[in-house]
């Protein structure tokens, strides 16, 4: 006749863990695998017990229990082993911590984890006394099964009970959150990464460089352009390489959606020269209602055959930022990117554009403007003219309101 089952046994037996969002728990159950003194037994036979003892069926189970501590204390005493011995024998018991915790650290919960898995984490960080103490204490918790992927802020030394409250609220994950906006430049965007998430702004620049990183081919080798500009969560443990990835597979997803490659091929334009030219739009206007009328512009001189002139190339060739004019020396430099002085456009993107941008790439107003220039820089209007004359009269306006708004025009 079986003895009376283990409190500790009958805690973690029918619980349903969560194997990851979306997919369906499954039961586990204690006793599951038989484990003999050295493990697992072995498929030919039973193994010989480390220890032969006669029960004393006289003894209450209590004081059984007592008889077993103490020969396992003793050898363990003997042996050397003691603190794995003690360890084995307040997992039984199912030891539990009392108190606030003492040491902040950060847990990490693997998507398909089960809650005996966390409880092995959580006893290896010193987080909960003892996976059974854990388990028992995720039973009686209705949203066990809800527990979220993540890292959590905890402390050493909690109760077991404190511990599960703290897992299955999904507020407690820690996380890194930014907004990465439109049109900056690959190495702003990796400051303001590094600055977000503490990784090393050496580690992002090379993996902004790995050839591992998931660009499309007509990316020609180089990320810049395709760290798309959108608000990110990550969680504490990403890698560099993972989070530039994350971003790069939101470009090729916003590529995806717009049918970026296609549209581009029926207008007679490569993906690559669509997203220089969205490039140069974030960089060169701040409203994006001009969007379309200033990729009409960059295609009609193009197809003329003149060149851009266009100022943002300018600054990325000299590596500038907040100015909206250059110098003639700034013009002058010799640079693929300065379209002053080169045919065509740049050799690649000069920013990461948005949807908008990259909207307006693909589908240009129709018309024949060949020129324009922002005349307020505080409300982003923009004029358009189709000859030097009407320009000539648009930069007046613009050179006018600068003289009245001299901090905003350098």
């Amino acid at each position: 006749m079986a003895g009376p089952k283990r409190a500790a046994d009958e805690d973690a037996e029918d619980l349903y863990l969560p194997a990851s969002r979306g997919e369906e728990p499954e039961p586990i159950r204690s006793g599951a695998a038989t484990e003999g003194p050295h493990g697992p037994a072995a498929s030919g036979g039973e193994q010989p017990p480390l220890i032969t003892m006669t029960r004393d069926y006289h003894r209450t189970p209590g004081s059984w229990l007592k008889s077993v501590i103490a020969v396992l204390v003793s050898l363990a005493v003997i042996g050397g082993g003691g603190f794995l011995i003690y360890h084995k024998v307040t997992e039984y018991q199912g030891a539990d911590y009392t108190g606030a915790g003492q040491s902040d650290v950060t847990v990490t919960v693997k998507s398909g984890e089960s809650v005996s898995q966390m409880g092995d984490l959580l006893v290896a960080e010193d987080v909960v006394a003892s996976r059974n103490a854990f388990m028992r204490a995720a039973k009686k918790e209705k949203r066990t099964n809800n527990i979220q992927a993540g890292t959590y802020k905890m402390k050493t030394r909690m109760p077991a009970a404190d511990v599960v409250a703290v897992l299955v609220d999904p507020s407690n994950i820690v996380n890194n959150r930014f907004t990465v906006p439109e049109g900056l430049r690959n190495t702003h965007v990796l400051e303001q990464v590094s600055s977000a998430t503490g990784i090393a702004l050496g580690q992002l620049t090379a993996a902004s460089k790995d050839p591992s990183l998931p660009v499309p081919s007509y990316a020609q080798g180089s990320s810049e352009g395709f760290l798309f500009p959108d608000t990110y969560t990550f969680e504490p443990d990403f890698t560099a390489s993972q989070v530039l990835t994350r971003m790069v597979d939101r470009f090729n997803q916003v590529a995806a959606d717009e049918n970026l490659e296609k549209r581009a091929a029926a207008a007679g334009r490569s993906p690559h020269d669509v997203l220089v030219v969205a490039s140069i739009i974030e960089r060169e206007t701040s409203d994006h209602k001009y969007a379309p009328l200033v990729a009409e512009v960059i295609y009609n001189r193009l197809a003329q055959g003149m060149r851009l002139q266009s100022d943002a190339t300018v600054a990325y060739a000299n590596n500038l930022e907040g100015k909206v004019t250059t110098t003639d020396e700034e013009r002058g430099l010799n640079s693929p990117y300065n379209t002053y002085m080169v045919d065509g456009l740049p050799p690649t993107p000069i920013s990461n554009p948005g949807k908008a941008a990259i909207d307006a790439a693909l589908a240009p107003a129709s018309g024949d403007y060949l020129y324009f220039v922002t005349v307020n820089l505080d409300t982003g209007e923009t004029k358009f003219a189709s000859d030097s004359a009407g320009h000539d009269q648009n930069v007046k306006e613009f050179q006018t309101w600068c003289q009245a708004n001299s901090d905003h025009c350098k």
